[in-house]
C-alpha cells in the first residue's frame, strides 16, 4: 500500500508545481497604459517606415523598450526617478557596447566584466536592479550589432527613445499630479471593503494580508509626497487625514470578527463607496452610509465611522484656511515622517557585498563564460542571445530562477512561433509595424501576469526590432529556439543545480529573519507613539510578505526546495498570526488602560528571538509552554505558543505532507 500513496503523492507535487509555473498574477487591464506603449513603440517604428528609415527608427523603439518594462506604478516622482534611471542604464549600456564591438575575446571579456559590475550595483535596491539590468541587456545588444549608421548616433536614437517613452508615461503628471497618491489611499480603502466581505470565511486572513500591504503601500506613498513637497498641501492633507480615517474602521470590523460575527454585504459598499470618493476627490460625506449600517444591524461599525468623519471631510470644510498650515499639521501630526532617501555617493561608499551578493557574482559570471564558450564552439548564428538570455533569465530579483529558465524556454517557443510567422508573410513592413504595435501594449500587462507570457510577447518584439538592423528570415527567427533553450541548460546546469542546497537553506533564513522582525515589533509597539507603531507594523508586515513571497518561489523548484518551501507553509500562517494578535493588541487597548510592562513584552519578545535562534541553527525550539504574563497580552501569548507547537512537531522540516493547518474561519 505504501508504494501507490507515495506515487500519488509524487504525481499530486507533480502537477503542483506545474500549475505553480503557469499561474498567472491578477494583473488589471489598463487601457491608457497599453495606449502609451503601443505609441512608445509603434510611432517611431511608423515614422521609420514612411521615411525609409528602419534602422534608426528601431533604435529608437529599443530606447522606448525600458521606459516600458521599467515603468513599475506609483507615485510620479518616483516613476521619473525609474525610468530615468533604466533609460540612461540602457542607452549608455549601448554606448559602451558600441564602443568595445569587433576585437573578438577581448569583446567577450569586456562585456562579462561590465555585466558583472552592472549585477552588484544592482544589488543597492530596486530601482538600480531594473536600470543595471538594462544596463546589461544593452551592454550585450551593443557590442554585437553592427548598424550602418555612425559610431555616435545609435546611442544618441537609444537615448531619444528612452526620453519619448519617459515623456509619454509622465504626460499625466501635467493634468493630475496627485493621483497616484489618490488612487494608494482609495486602494487601502478597497483592500479594507475586501476584508470585510471576507469576515467569516477561510479567505479572510489573506485578504487582512492584501488590506495590511495596501496601507503600508498608501503610508509610504503620501508621506513620501508630503517630504517633496516644497511647502503646506491641503490635498495631501487631505490624503493624510483619509488614510488615517481607516484604523478606527480597520479595528471595529477586527473586534467583530473575533466576536464571530459575519458582516453583511452592506458593509463592505460603504468601504467601496468611501474609496470612490475619495479617487474621485468628491465630497465624502459619510452620513447616508452611517445610516445604512445602523440599518445593517452594525452600530459598532456606524459609531466608529461618526468617529472618523472630522478625518474623512474635516481637511476640504476648512480648506480656505492654506496660509496657516493647520490642516496640514494636523493630518500629519500622528505620522512618522517618511525615511530620507540614502544619496548614492553614500550608498556606495558604505556598501559592502555580502556573502549572497558575492556567490551570486560567481555564479552569473561562470554562466556567461559558459555561454561564451559554446556560442563560439557551436558557431551560433547571432550568438549573442545566449548571454543576453542567460543575464535576463538569472537576475534574481525577478523570482525563481528555475522557474524563469522553464518558463522562457516556453515563452519563447510561442514568441519565436509569431516572429517567424510575420518574417515569412510580411513583405511591405506593415505586418511587423502592426504586429510590434499590438505587442507592445499587451507588454505592461504581461510583465506582471507571468514570465512565460512576458517572454512570449517580448521575444518577438526584439526580434522584429532588432531584425531591421540586421535583416533575416525566418530561418534565423528559428534559431533564436536553440539560443533561448542553451541558455536556460547553461543557467540551470551551471548557475543552478549546483547551489541548490544554498537555495533551500535561504528558506529558513527568512523563516527566522521574519521570526526576528516580530520580535522585536512586539518589544516596542506597545512603548511608542501612534506614529511610529504604524512605521514598524508596516516593516513587520513587509518581512513576512518577503517570506510569503521566498516560499511561493520555492514552491516552483525542484523537489529538494519545493519539499522544503511546503513544509514552512503552516509557520508562516502561525507567523501571520502572531503579527495580527501583536497588531490588534496594542490598536485595541482602551483609551485609559495602561500598556503592558515592558518587562512583560521582553519576555514574549525573548520566546520570539528563541525561537528565530533555533530556525537559524536547525536546532530544536524551545520545550517550555508559553505562558501569557498579563491578561493584556493573553491573545499573543496564545498565537506565539500556537507557532510553538507547530515548529515542535516530530521531524518538522522533512514533513511537508503535515497536517494542515486549523481553519482560519473567524481567525485574523
Amino acid at each position: 500500500m505504501p508504494r501507490p500513496l507515495t506515487s500519488h503523492g509524487a504525481r499530486a507535487s507533480n502537477m503542483r508545481w506545474l500549475m505553480s509555473l503557469a499561474h498567472m498574477e491578477p494583473s488589471p487591464v489598463n487601457p491608457w497604459v497599453m495606449l502609451r506603449a503601443a505609441l512608445a513603440i509603434g510611432l517611431p517604428s511608423a515614422v521609420g517606415m514612411a521615411l525609409d528609415q528602419g534602422a534608426a527608427a528601431a533604435l529608437v523603439a529599443l530606447g522606448a523598450l525600458p521606459a516600458i518594462t521599467g515603468d513599475n506604478g506609483g507615485p510620479y516622482r518616483n516613476r521619473a526617478l525609474s525610468i530615468g534611471s533604466t533609460v540612461f542604464g540602457g542607452a549608455f549600456g549601448y554606448l559602451l557596447g558600441n564602443l568595445m564591438s569587433g576585437h573578438g575575446l577581448w569583446t567577450s571579456a569586456a562585456m562579462t566584466l561590465l555585466v558583472l559590475a552592472a549585477s552588484l550595483i544592482g544589488t543597492f535596491n530596486n530601482i538600480a536592479a531594473v536600470a543595471t539590468l538594462q544596463f546589461a541587456t544593452y551592454v550585450i545588444v551593443g557590442s554585437s550589432l553592427t548598424p550602418t549608421l555612425p559610431p555616435w548616433l545609435p546611442p544618441v536614437l537609444v537615448g531619444v527613445g528612452g526620453l519619448f517613452g519617459l515623456a509619454l508615461t509622465l504626460s499625466g503628471w501635467v493634468v493630475n499630479p496627485i493621483a497616484p497618491e489618490r488612487a494608494a489611499v482609495a486602494q487601502a480603502y478597497r483592500k479594507l471593503a475586501a476584508m470585510f466581505a471576507a469576515i467569516g470565511t477561510s479567505r479572510v486572513m489573506a485578504a487582512r494580508r492584501d488590506m495590511e500591504a495596501a496601507m503600508a503601500t498608501a503610508y509610504d506613498t503620501v508621506l513620501a509626497a508630503r517630504g517633496r513637497s516644497a511647502g503646506p498641501s491641503p490635498r495631501l492633507a487631505r490624503l493624510a487625514a483619509q488614510l488615517q480615517a481607516c484604523t478606527p474602521l480597520t479595528n471595529a470590523a477586527l473586534a467583530l470578527a473575533r466576536a464571530g460575527r459575519v458582516l453583511p454585504d452592506e458593509c463592505a459598499r460603504v468601504m467601496n463607496h468611501l474609496a470612490d470618493r475619495v479617487e474621485n476627490d468628491a465630497q465624502p460625506d459619510a452620513r447616508d452610509d452611517i445610516a445604512a449600517l445602523h440599518r445593517a444591524g452594525m452600530p459598532q461599525l456606524a459609531e466608529a465611522l461618526e468617529q472618523v468623519q472630522p478625518l474623512l471631510h474635516g481637511a476640504r470644510a476648512n480648506q480656505t484656511n492654506q496660509a496657516t498650515g493647520a490642516i496640514e499639521a494636523d493630518a500629519f501630526a500622528d505620522l512618522q515622517p517618511a525615511p530620507a532617501r540614502t544619496p548614492w555617493r553614500v550608498l556606495i561608499r558604505t556598501y559592502r557585498p555580502g556573502p549572497t551578493t558575492l556567490r551570486y557574482l560567481v555564479r552569473l559570471g561562470l554562466c556567461l563564460v559558459a555561454a561564451e564558450a559554446v556560442a563560439l564552439a557551436a558557431a551560433l548564428p547571432r550568438s549573442y542571445w545566449v548571454p543576453l538570455i542567460v543575464v535576463v533569465v538569472f537576475k534574481p530579483n525577478f523570482g525563481s530562477v528555475f522557474a524563469r529558465a522553464l518558463q522562457s524556454c516556453a515563452g519563447s517557443a510561442v514568441g519565436v512561433a509569431i516572429s517567424a510567422t510575420v518574417l515569412a508573410l510580411d513583405r511591405g513592413g506593415l505586418a511587423s509595424l502592426l504586429t510590434v504595435a499590438a505587442l507592445a501594449a499587451l507588454l505592461p500587462w504581461s510583465i506582471r501576469r507571468n514570465y512565460g507570457l512576458f517572454s512570449a510577447i517580448l521575444v518577438p518584439i526584439l526580434m522584429l526590432l532588432i531584425g531591421a538592423l540586421q535583416p533575416g528570415s525566418w530561418a534565423i527567427a528559428l534559431a533564436r529556439l536553440v539560443d533561448v533553450g542553451v541558455a536556460a541548460a547553461i543557467v540551470l546546469l551551471v548557475g543552478y543545480l549546483p547551489w541548490i542546497r544554498i537555495e533551500r537553506s535561504n528558506l529558513d533564513h527568512a523563516v527566522s529573519a521574519a521570526t526576528s522582525t516580530l520580535a522585536a515589533y512586539l518589544n516596542t509597539v506597545f512603548q511608542t507613539d501612534p506614529g511610529s507603531r504604524h512605521d514598524l507594523r508596516a516593516r513587520a508586515y513587509a518581512r513576512l510578505s518577503d517570506l510569503r513571497i521566498a516560499l511561493q518561489r520555492g514552491l516552483s523548484e525542484p523537489r529538494l526546495v519545493s519539499r522544503r518551501a511546503l513544509a514552512w507553509w503552516p509557520v508562516e500562517v502561525a507567523l501571520e498570526r502572531v503579527a495580527n494578535a501583536i497588531s490588534d493588541t496594542a490598536w485595541s487597548l482602551p483609551a485609559g488602560q495602561d500598556a503592558p510592562a515592558a518587562a512583560q513584552v521582553a519576555q514574549l519578545a525573548a520566546t520570539l528571538d528563541s525561537i528565530a535562534a533555533a530556525v537559524e541553527q536547525g536546532l530544536p525550539v524551545p520545550p517550555d509552554a508559553v505562558v501569557a504574563p498579563s491578561p493584556v497580552l493573553r491573545d499573543v501569548a496564545a498565537q506565539i505558543e500556537a507557532l510553538r507547537v507547530t515548529l515542535a512537531g516530530p521531524d518538522f522540516t522533512a514533513a511537508p505532507g503535515r497536517p494542515a493547518a486549523p481553519s482560519t474561519l473567524h481567525q485574523v
